[in-house]
């Protein structure tokens, strides 16, 4: 049996980014606490994980609900888990012009993508921040990079994240606690089609050229421990986002909108 003596608490562990970051961590000889919506979902990963089952801590978390950040962190407190490494991968999108989304959908789309992940570097980086040791790891996106018509709200949930991490990464430096930000563009996860758009054969969301969930997870995980600030996974990803700054905000924002639309 593996001697672990660090705790890495994983957010939207049940499938996609967040199950891979799951097997890549257990793998390098850390604990988990594993925080979803589906217990069934995690319990399944938790099985084809390790037969070691104490090594393996799940929590029911629905982190679009009010108070849901405080919760989680209580839940950790209770199970007597030190969290070593906090990675805040759960997020979701919705596609469609702003006007016509639903209301509520909206709103829990910005709690989970914004107002937990937010609570959490606080309480968890707290923590970090006394005892001098600790890394965060928090998912954005390439949508951060530029407003993306019909991903309005979403993207700029994610501009939010892109732009807290950094500045928390700094706050958080002078007490030996790392904080980087992985934005990944297209990954061949479930994202679209919860998002409403669905597999798409040909266009801007294709599922042709979607990047590994397990390649994205394993250069999140390395970025983290070499103190990298951000990170955008793949060649690709990184020209689209980056070519923004050759243009005005006006021609990228217009060139954004006829892919999504397109898509």
């Amino acid at each position: 049996m593996t001697s672990r003596n660090k705790t890495v608490l994983i957010t939207g562990a049940g499938g996609g980014i967040g199950a891979e970051f799951a097997k890549r961590f257990y793998s390098r000889g850390y604990k988990l606490a594993l925080a979803g919506r589906s217990m069934e979902k995690m319990e399944q990963l938790k099985r084809g994980i390790t037969e070691e089952q104490e090594s393996i801590t799940i929590f029911k978390s629905d982190l679009s609900a009010d108070n849901a950040g405080q919760e989680l962190f209580e839940q950790c407190k209770a199970a007597g888990l030190t969290i070593d490494i906090l990675v805040n991968n759960s997020g979701v999108g919705i596609f469609g012009e702003h006007t016509d989304l639903n209301t509520d959908e909206v709103e829990k789309m910005i709690a989970l993508n914004i107002v937990s992940l937010t609570t959490l570097c606080r309480l968890f980086g707290a923590e970090m921040k006394e005892k001098r040791a600790g890394h965060i790891l928090n998912v954005s996106s390439t949508a951060a990079y530029q407003p993306v018509p019909y991903f309005a709200a979403y993207a700029a949930t994610k501009s939010y994240v892109l732009n807290f991490s950094e500045a928390l990464a700094k706050e958080l430096e002078d007490y030996n606690v790392v904080v980087s930000c992985l934005s990944p563009g297209h990954t061949a996860t479930n994202f679209f089609e919860e998002a409403g758009i669905g597999n798409k054969a040909e266009g801007f969301f294709t599922t042709k050229g979607r990047m590994d969930a397990g390649v994205v997870a394993e250069m999140g995980i390395n970025a983290l421990f070499a103190k990298k600030l951000s990170i955008i996974p793949g060649l690709k990803n990184k020209i689209i986002a980056f070519s923004n700054r050759l243009v005005s905000r006006k021609m990228a924002t217009g060139i954004t909108k006829g892919l999504t639309k397109k898509g």
